[in-house]
C-alpha cells in the first residue's frame, strides 16, 4: 500500500462525511433521521483510515530506528574499536612503556658511571689493600645512594667482597653459596650489563637489580650495580586499567612476569593466562626484535579480548595489556538496550495515537549533548592526568638542573681567576648537554667549554660524564696541554662509551675548546668543532679548533689536535661559543646566526666590559629570534686575564 494514496484516500472520505452533513443540515427535519447504519458505516471509514495511517506511520518510523539504529551502533561500535585499537591502546602502553624505560635507563646509566671509576677499580685489582682509600670508598659510595636514591652495591672479583652502601662490607662471594651465583654467572657472561627482577610477594616489593662489570667486559675487576624499588611502577599500573578484566603485565625473555598490578601474578607465568598462539607471538623472535606496538585480538571464555604488546628501548622485557572488548565497549551495550526499550516504549504508543507518538519520541539532541557533556568530562580527565605528568616530568628536570649546576664553577672561582668575565648559558630543555668547566692550576688556568651530545637529561648525564674524566685528567697530569688533554679525554671517553665495540647503536661524544693559560703571559688553545674569538687592539682573530670530534666513533686516537700558542697582551679578551648560538635560525628570512654576525658582535661590543657585553649578547640573540624557538643548548662565554 502505497502511504501517500492512503493519504488521499483518508482525506477523500473526511472530505464525503463533511458532504453528507451539510447535506443533512440542509435537509430539514428528515435529515434528522438518517439511518444509524448508515452512521456507523462512516464512523467505521474514519476509524479504518486514521487506523492504516498510524500503522502504517509506525511501520514505518520502527522500520528507520531498526535500520538507521543497526547502523549507527555498527558504525561506532566500529569506531570505537578501531580508535581502541589504534589510539588508546598505544597510549597506554606508550605512556607506561616510557616510563618503565626512563627508569631502566637512569639506573643503568647510574651503574656504567660508577662501574667504570678508575679509582674504584684500581682499589680492587690491588686487593683493596689501601685502607686509607677504603675510608674514602665508603664515603663514595654512601653519597653516591643518596644522590640517585638507589641501593648501590660493589663485589670484588680478587677478593669476593660483596660491599653496599648501607651495610658496608656485608658478605664474601662463595661458589659453593647457591645465593653468589649470580655473580659468578655475571663474571663468565662478558656482558656489560645484565638485569634481574626480584619479587617478594610477603613484603609485597619488587626490585630491579641493574649488574654492571666493573672495567674490561673480559677481564673485569669486579661487578658493581645499583637496585631500584619498582614498586611505584606497579602502583602505576592500577592508574591505567580499565574495568575489572584488563591486565598489565612486564614480562622477561623467558616468559616470566616482572611486574603486575594484581600482586598475586608477578613471578607467574605469562602462558598461564594467554592462549598457546598469542603467547608464542609475543615471545617470537620478530616481536622480540622491534619497538613499535602489535595488537593482537583472540576469543576465549569471556568473549573478545583486545592485546597489545611492546618491546622495551631499554632492554629485551615485553610490556602486554591486555583488555576484554567488553569492558571498553560497555557503554555500546547500555545504548543498544536503551535503543530497544525506547523501540518497544514508541510502537505501543503509536499503536495508542499518533501525535502522543510524536510527542514522545526520544530527542536526539539531548542524546547528543550528554554524548558532548560524557566525551568532555573524559578528555578533561585525560587533560588532567598529562597535566600531572607534565608536573613531575618538570620536577624531575628542576631537580637534574640543580645537580648539573652543582658541577659547573661558580661566580667566586671566575673573579678569583680572571679579571672581568661573562657567561651565558642558557640550556634549551632546562637541562642540557653544553657545559663550561674552570680549574685553577699552580701556573695559570684552564677553562673548557663543551657540547655534548643531546639535549635534556641525556646531554646532562654526558656533561657530568665528561666533567668527572676531565678532573681526573688534570689532576693526574703534570703538563697541560689543551691538544693532550683533548687527545686524553677522546681516549677515555671513547672507553667509557665502549666505542671499541663494533656493535653499538648511538653515536656520543662532545665538542669542545679548551684555553690553557700560563702566567709567563702565554695562552695555549686547541679546539674539538669549537674556534677560539681574540679581541685586540686593532682586529678581530679566529683561531679554527679541529674538525674532528671527541668520542665519537671516527674520533680515532689519531685524530689531529694541536696547540696555537698565543701571546697574551694587555687588553685582549677571548671567546669561546658552541654552535648553539652560531646556529640558532631567526631574523626576517629565518637564517642561523652565523660567525659572520657573531664577530661584528664582538667588535661592536669592545668598548663595553664583559659584564655588559654578556647582556649585549643575550639581548642581541633574542631579538634576532624574535618567536623562533631555541633550537639547540647556547653557551658562549668571554673573559679577560689579570
Amino acid at each position: 500500500m502505497d502511504f501517500g494514496e492512503l493519504n488521499w484516500n483518508a482525506i477523500l472520505n473526511l472530505q464525503n462525511i463533511e458532504l453528507q452533513i451539510l447535506k443533512l443540515e440542509r435537509g430539514g427535519v428528515n435529515s434528522t433521521f438518517m439511518k444509524r447504519s448508515e452512521w456507523s458505516k462512516y464512523e467505521k471509514i474514519i476509524n479504518k483510515g486514521t487506523m492504516n495511517v498510524i500503522v502504517f506511520a509506525s511501520f514505518v518510523i520502527i522500520i528507520a530506528i531498526v535500520v538507521t539504529g543497526s547502523s549507527n551502533y555498527a558504525m561506532v561500535k566500529r569506531s570505537l574499536t578501531e580508535k581502541l585499537q589504534k589510539e588508546d591502546l598505544v597510549y597506554i602502553l606508550k605512556s607506561i612503556s616510557t616510563q618503565v624505560d626512563a627508569r631502566i635507563n637512569r639506573a643503568k646509566d647510574t651503574s656504567l658511571i660508577i662501574a667504570d671509576s678508575p679509582d674504584i677499580i684500581k682499589w680492587f685489582n690491588d686487593g683493596e689493600t689501601d685502607k686509607q682509600y677504603e675510608a674514602m670508598f665508603l664515603q663514595q659510595m654512601t653519597g653516591l645512594a643518596k644522590t640517585f636514591n638507589y641501593t648501590v652495591f660493589f663485589t670484588n672479583k680478587k677478593t669476593g667482597h660483596y660491599w653496599t652502601d648501607s651495610n658496608l662490607l656485608t658478605d664474601t662471594m662463595s661458589k659453593d653459596d647457591p645465593t653468589d651465583r649470580w655473580f659468578f654467572d655475571a663474571i663468565r657472561s662478558d656482558q656489560k650489563i645484565t638485569l634481574n627482577i626480584d619479587h617478594n610477594k610477603e613484603l609485597n616489593q619488587t626490585n630491579l637489580w641493574v649488574n654492571t662489570l666493573m672495567g674490561d667486559s673480559h677481564n673485569p675487576a669486579g661487578v658493581a650495580g645499583v637496585g631500584v624499588d619498582l614498586q611505584d611502577i606497579s602502583t602505576e599500573f592500577n592508574h591505567y586499567k580499565i574495568g575489572d578484566k584488563s591486565n598489565l603485565w612486564l614480562v622477561d625473555t623467558k616468559g616470566k612476569i616482572s611486574i603486575s598490578e594484581d600482586v598475586e601474578q608477578s613471578g607467574g607465568k605469562l602462558s598461564d593466562y594467554l592462549p598457546e598462539d598469542v603467547y608464542d607471538k609475543i615471545m617470537s623472535d620478530s616481536a622480540q626484535n622491534t619497538i613499535q606496538p602489535t595488537i593482537v585480538s583472540y576469543a576465549d571464555k569471556t568473549g573478545k579480548v583486545d592485546l597489545i604488546f611492546q618491546k622495551l628501548s631499554s632492554c629485551d622485557w615485553v610490556l602486554v595489556f591486555q583488555i576484554n572488548r567488553s569492558e571498553t565497549l560497555g557503554v555500546l551495550n547500555s545504548i543498544m538496550i536503551s535503543t530497544l526499550v525506547t523501540i518497544a516504549v514508541v510502537l505501543v504508543l503509536l499503536l495508542l495515537v499518533f501525535y502522543l507518538v510524536s510527542s514522545r519520541i526520544a530527542n536526539p539532541y539531548k542524546s547528543a549533548i550528554q554524548l558532548n557533556l560524557e566525551l568532555e568530562n573524559e578528555i578533561s580527565e585525560r587533560t588532567a592526568k598529562i597535566s600531572d605528568q607534565n608536573t613531575k616530568i618538570l620536577e624531575s628536570l628542576h631537580y637534574a638542573q640543580t645537580i648539573q649546576e652543582s658541577i659547573l664553577p661558580g661566580s667566586d672561582v671566575w673573579n678569583r681567576v680572571l679579571a672581568d668575565n661573562f657567561v651565558l648559558w642558557k640550556p634549551r630543555d632546562i637541562v642540557g648537554g653544553d657545559f663550561y668547566w674552570l680549574k685553577e692550576t699552580k701556573q695559570g688556568f684552564i677553562l673548557v667549554v663543551g657540547d655534548c651530545t643531546g639535549h635534556g637529561v641525556p646531554g646532562a648525564l654526558m656533561t657530568m660524564a665528561v666533567n668527572s674524566i676531565l678532573n681526573n685528567i688534570v689532576v693526574e697530569s703534570d703538563v697541560i696541554s689543551p691538544a693532550l688533554v683533548i687527545r686524553e679525554l677522546n681516549r677515555q671517553l671513547r672507553e667509557a662509551l665502549n666505542k671499541e665495540m663494533k656493535d653499538h647503536s648511538t653515536d656520543d661524544g662532545l665538542e669542545a675548546g679548551i684555553c690553557y693559560y700560563e702566567n709567563m703571559g702565554k695562552l695555549f688553545f686547541a679546539g674539538a668543532k669549537i674556534n677560539l674569538y681574540v679581541s685586540s687592539a686593532d682586529q678581530i682573530a679566529k683561531y679554527d679548533g679541529c674538525r674532528s670530534g671527541i668520542g665519537y666513533i671516527k674520533s680515532t686516537f689519531s685524530s689531529e689536535f694541536k696547540d696555537v700558542e698565543l701571546k697574551v697582551e694587555p687588553g685582549d679578551r677571548f671567546y669561546l661559543t658552541t654552535d648553539g648560538y652560531l646556529d640558532q635560525n631567526g631574523g626576517l628570512n629565518d637564517y642561523s646566526f652565523g660567525k659572520s654576525r657573531f664577530m661584528e658582535i664582538i667588535t661592536r661590543t669592545s668598548s663595553l666590559s664583559m659584564r655588559e657585553q654578556g647582556a649585549y649578547y643575550e639581548s642581541e640573540l633574542t631579538d634576532y629570534m624574535g618567536q623562533a624557538p631555541q633550537r639547540d643548548d647556547i653557551t658562549v662565554v668571554g673573559f679577560q686575564i689579570k
